[in-house]
């Protein structure tokens, strides 16, 4: 649970051999390294040396991602490489010529489409003139006679103009038609022109013009097709000229990795000093990689390596470690903040309550199968540290029991299919059924909400006391475990508990509401006086609750507690004023206590006066917490008991946020109930005859595919919502800078075994 320890360390290189070792360096992925503001030159130059390799890489991505494409599913994955065959290929392999290759090749392609369907165009433009027997160019040389092509949206328009034009000085002949559209040529002499447009666009007319085309319209379709097939054959040889370079794929992507860890090297010097001769980095290791660091130094024999202290208020990165099973969840922390360098690490306090919420959300043990299955396959492909999917498999293999404690197998399939065996087996493990007893899904949901909150608080007591911080830990957490505890367990156990057991954990309570207002703010110079007042409180509410009947009459001692810790508290206010009164030489300012002395002295009459039994306890101490308040010894404490006592109030916020657990119980009678009625639905296709048992298995499929998909993402999601909603509030700070080593990327590379 405690984070990694890391140290700082300067390491100093001679600028001959930085190359060599910030490759070394990177290979080990060891180093966290801090950039360093004086080094704002040398960053700006190699940034802008990085954002040239970066367009680079970019043009490289683009030609891998057209390769990728030829290619298919064949070239989808890693290359694998052995260390000596990668060193080769970055040093050797010249990228730049091939990628250029390739872009003039695409370039070329892409031309040579363009020009395709450009023709393609020209020849649909064509078709519908294909039977006209005269060149367009030549039709439009007539003196006396124009020519107009165009189109009729359909039949009728053509023959309205036909019959329109029968006794006008022009013609019109029906050259083709296609899909309704009807093409045609109209003959007009030159002086009826314009009555003949106005009657052809009334009748929805729509010209074309083919005046750029000079030749029969099938000659001039015949040579642009002729053309198309000489580009088709042109594309096809620059296809195969590109699918050449496919086999240059796995090189390809080993040098983009190369030119990755070029780029963070790069980075790696940009946050370093540097002077004519050395290079200088800080940075932080890890304790268990120091030495590896040293023996790297000492090989290279131009390099030193040494701790130093971190500068004032400078926080170390924070390095998780926990093990493999609970590795995943430290994606929780992650997606959230990670803890400061002071904290404990909470991975292995999330781990548990995650994976069982997760299973009660989903709470059915076929679905669990499945989850976990699909988790597994995906790891297979995504790599076994894939911290999404650990979560998901653990919390799958979780859900089968969870799935089989409330009856949960795929809905209520064995109750459908009726065979004995099967039903046996589901009741054997079956605890309830949330259909019929929701109120134990209710109550579970509750107690594991009340559980995690208790955690959390005993964590942050572990955790205040690990670090000597023994005021947060005894005084400001211990108060709220003992509250909230002794609370829950009187109102749960208050009928099966021996009396002395009640009073014991009603006086937990009461003390704990007492340390709770008095500790709540607290500071060093007013310790003495919280001390005075928390037993005071204490014993008064002691008091109370026995004279009200809730405390065996043997605590009405408490009044003499009571009465004594009033005396000594009145002693002490009296010794502060007359203190500050002897410290103070102004006379003015001595004047100033001479009002909380006649209250003082108010107090000392009433209480004799209470000892005669001529004024009732209420008035002394009326009289005692104005005096107290007043006098030095208190002016700074009735605020921090304002703030205690409105602490104490948000102990209502309590309620809510265990009802906030309730989303499990909601959640996992959903995924039931959705899953009984897809059920329901396979039972009543069953019926249809010959295709019934395909229909029903169709619909079982589907819908239990989705209802899975649907629930497993609200599994997740509000798991997560529990946890940083309802969980690290109560304990948790954050805020941590991950460790992140100087190492070695590779997007494409595995490494041969």
């Amino acid at each position: 649970m405690a984070i990694e320890r890391v140290s700082k360390v300067a390491v100093i290189i001679h600028q001959s051999n930085k190359e060599e070792f910030l490759n070394r360096l990177q290979r080990l992925g060891v180093l966290h390294i801090v950039r360093i503001a004086d080094a704002e030159g040398v960053s700006g130059e190699v940034e802008s040396k990085g954002r040239a390799e970066e367009g680079n890489l970019n043009q490289i991505l683009g030609a891998i991602e057209l390769l990728d494409s030829l290619q298919g599913k064949k070239s989808k994955g890693k290359v694998f490489l052995d260390r000596m065959e990668y060193e080769r290929i970055a040093v050797e392999y010249d990228i730049e010529t091939r990628v250029k290759e390739i872009q003039r090749l695409t370039a070329r392609r892409q031309e040579l489409e363009g020009r395709l369907i450009s023709l393609q165009g020209e020849i649909d433009r064509l078709k519908p003139w294909e039977r006209l027997n005269h060149s367009v160019a030549e039709l439009g040389r007539f003196s006396t006679v124009k020519v107009l092509l165009g189109k009729f949206p359909g039949r009728q328009e053509f023959l309205g103009v036909r019959s329109a034009l029968s006794d006008k000085l022009a013609v019109v002949e029906e050259v083709s038609e296609d899909r309704g559209t009807l093409f045609a040529v109209v003959l007009v002499y030159r002086d009826a022109l314009e009555e003949v447009t106005a009657l052809l666009n009334s009748w929805r007319w729509e010209g074309v013009d083919l005046k750029e085309n000079d030749g029969l319209p099938a000659e001039i379709i015949s040579q642009r097709r002729q053309e198309q097939d000489q580009i088709k054959a042109e594309i096809e040889a620059v296809q195969r000229e590109i699918v050449r370079y496919t086999e240059e794929l796995p090189r390809l992507k080993a040098r983009v990795d190369a030119i990755l860890n070029q780029i963070k090297r790069g980075e790696a010097e940009a946050n370093a000093l540097r002077t004519d001769s050395l290079l200088i980095i800080y940075g932080w290791v890890r304790e268990r990689d120091y030495q590896k660091l040293v023996r790297l130094v000492e090989e290279m024999k131009t390099a030193v390596v040494t701790r130093i202290q971190p500068a004032p208020g400078e926080e170390p990165p924070v390095a998780l470690v926990n093990r493999r099973l609970w590795r995943p969840f430290e994606l929780v922390l992650e997606l959230y903040q990670l803890p400061l360098p002071n904290e404990l690490d909470p991975t292995l306090l999330i781990a548990p309550f995650f994976g069982v919420f997760f299973a009660l959300c989903l709470t059915d043990a076929g679905y669990g199968i499945i989850v976990a299955m699909a988790a597994l396959l995906l790891m297979r492909k995504m790599g076994k540290d894939n911290k999404l999917l650990g979560i998901i498999l653990i919390s799958g293999i979780l859900t089968i029991p969870a799935g089989a404690l409330v009856g949960g197998w795929f809905g209520d399939i064995p109750d459908r299919l009726g065979i004995p065996w099967l039903l046996t087996l589901k009741n054997k493990f079956l605890w309830f059924d949330p259909m019929k007893e929701p109120m134990k899904f209710f109550v579970l949901s509750l107690a594991l909400g009340y559980l995690q909150l208790i955690a959390g608080i005993t964590f942050e007591i572990v955790d205040c006391a690990r670090v000597k911080n023994y005021g947060d830990a005894f005084l400001g957490q211990l108060p709220w475990f003992l509250f909230l505890n002794s609370l829950v367990f009187r109102l749960i156990l208050l009928h099966s508990l021996p009396g002395w057991a009640n009073a014991l954990l009603l006086i937990l309570t009461l003390t704990s509401v007492a340390g709770i207002v008095v500790w709540t703010r607290r500071e060093k110079e007013t310790m003495i006086s919280q001390a005075l007042w928390f037993f005071l409180l204490a014993g008064l509410l002691v008091f109370i609750a026995s004279r009200l009947g809730w405390l065996p009459e043997r605590f009405l001692w408490a009044r003499w507690a009571v009465l004594g810790l009033f005396l000594i508290m009145f002693g002490y206010a009296v010794y502060s004023i007359l203190h500050q009164i002897l410290m103070k030489q102004d006379e003015q300012r001595s004047r100033a206590y001479w009002l909380p002395l006649l209250l003082g002295i108010g107090t000392l009459v009433s209480i004799v006066l209470y000892f005669l039994k001529v004024l009732p306890a209420i008035v002394p101490g009326l009289f005692g917490t104005v005096f107290y308040f007043w006098a030095p010894a208190g002016k700074k404490l009735l605020q921090k008991f304002v703030w205690g006592g409105y602490a104490l109030y948000g102990a209502t916020s309590y309620i809510g946020v265990l009802l906030s657990y309730i989303r499990l119980m909601a959640l996992g009678m959903c995924t039931g109930g959705v899953a009984m009625a897809i059920n329901v639905i396979a039972w009543m296709v069953l019926q249809v005859p010959i295709v019934g048992i395909l229909m029903a298995l169709i619909v079982l499929v589907i819908g239990h595919t989705y209802n899975i998909a649907v629930n497993v993402l609200g599994a997740f999601v509000h798991s997560l919502r529990l946890q940083y909603v309802e969980f690290f509030p109560r304990f948790y700070t954050g805020g941590g800078e991950p460790f992140v080593p100087f190492k070695e990327v590779h997007q494409f590379v595995v490494w041969k075994s």
